[in-house]
């Protein structure tokens, strides 16, 4: 479904990502992890081509999205981002939010776009609040919002750009449960996240990432077996 080649990123002179390589498949969980500035989120953004890599391809079900000629915008329709900031717009009711860009990119009509806007907020227990505007809702609340709001594209693969990190401690539990919840329905998906215990949890496949580098790509359990140092290190840090 998702192959990454060779992948580098330059801001000027640093080097944020050498040589990155991974492949992900219809059906994969896989949580990108490592410590701060290890250019997780630049990786991320790389994906969509929201950041621009330096060089390296990035196959997307058969497309190059480096190339001149990929069709992004419609690449984007099938590549769902969630972000750390949620991202909805303030001026429109949750109802509004949801179904703009399904109706704007015909991906379906306005009564379709509705029903599955409405079956998605009772989903997740905020049918209540589809005529709310986002500055009444809680941070837990706009981001399972946020969420939702991705699954309106029906994307074949949902990109987490810690999801989590803005959220008050309280808040995280109800936005970890639905990610497991979208996990269980099979939905491929690549999350960057520092909630360890939920990595351990979910994760199909685990790349970790320290200095902009591959230092381990492979299955859940031998990563959090694996005696590699930088990973021995790293868990270390995060479990105490």
């Amino acid at each position: 479904m998702l192959s990454v080649k060779h992948l580098k990123k330059k801001f000027g002179k640093i080097n944020v990502l050498k040589d990155i390589s991974f492949d992900v498949e219809k059906g994969d969980i896989l949580a990108i992890v490592g410590p701060s500035g290890s250019g997780k989120s630049t990786l991320l953004r790389c994906l969509n081509m929201l950041e621009v890599p330096t060089s390296g391809k990035i196959i997307f079900e058969g497309v190059n999205l480096t190339s001149k000629d990929a069709n992004l915008p419609l690449v984007r329709e099938k590549m769902g981002m969630v972000f750390q900031q949620f991202n909805l717009f303030d001026h429109l009711t949750v109802m509004e939010n949801l179904t703009l860009a399904p109706i704007k990119l015909k991906v379906m009509g306005e009564g379709n776009a509705k029903r599955k806007a409405i079956e998605l907020l009772k989903m997740i227990d905020l049918y209540d609040k589809m005529d709310s505007y986002p500055s009444s809702l809680s941070g837990g609340q706009k981001q399972r919002i946020a969420i939702i709001r991705t699954l309106m594209m029906e994307p074949d693969i949902i990109l987490f750009d810690e999801p989590t990190s803005a959220l008050d401690p309280l808040m995280v539990g109800e936005v970890l449960d639905l990610i497991k919840r979208l996990a269980n329905s099979n939905k491929t998906m690549i999350i960057v996240s520092h909630e360890i215990n939920f990595v351990r949890n979910i994760a199909s496949k685990v790349l970790f990432l320290d200095e902009g580098k591959v230092q381990f790509y492979g299955s859940n359990k031998e990563f959090f077996t694996s005696k590699n140092k930088y990973i021995k290190e790293f868990l270390d840090k995060v479990n105490n």
